[in-house]
């Protein structure tokens, strides 16, 4: 052997010596936890049927799905109203000779026939 591989050798070996007596210096880490909550009042009753986190969000999900599918099958269940539709009532206004007839009626194709009615509308335009 030469000496740089010795020497390397002995590098290492220190190195490892000098880690493991560090690791057990240190102090070890097991993430505890905080000590246990003093639950009151209505978390206290929950909490005694679910006493962890997860349990209880999960209990919540079902709880609020629970409710979604009885209205799905109430909605399911019950028939649906029935709309009825109310009768359309058409009044024509009679046209006069000095007023303009509405767009939608079937009065404004025959009004606007005459050049003169032409006019009127042109000139309510420019008001």
């Amino acid at each position: 052997m030469t000496f740089a591989i010795l020497g390397r050798t002995a590098l290492l070996a220190t190195r490892r010596r000098t880690t493991a007596a560090a690791t057990s210096q240190q102090a070890k880490r097991r993430m505890g936890s905080a000590p246990a909550v003093e639950w009151t009042g209505i978390d206290k009753v929950v909490r005694g049927y679910f006493p962890q986190d997860d349990q209880l969000a999960a209990a919540i999900l079902s709880g609020y799905f629970g409710l979604f599918v009885l209205y799905k099958i109430k909605s399911a269940i019950s028939p649906a109203p029935e709309v009825v539709a109310a009768p359309v009532v058409v009044v024509a206004a009679p046209v006069s000779t000095g007023s303009i007839p509405d767009i939608d009626s079937e009065e404004f194709g025959a009004f606007l026939e005459s050049e003169d009615n032409v006019m009127k509308l042109v000139e309510s335009f420019s008001k």
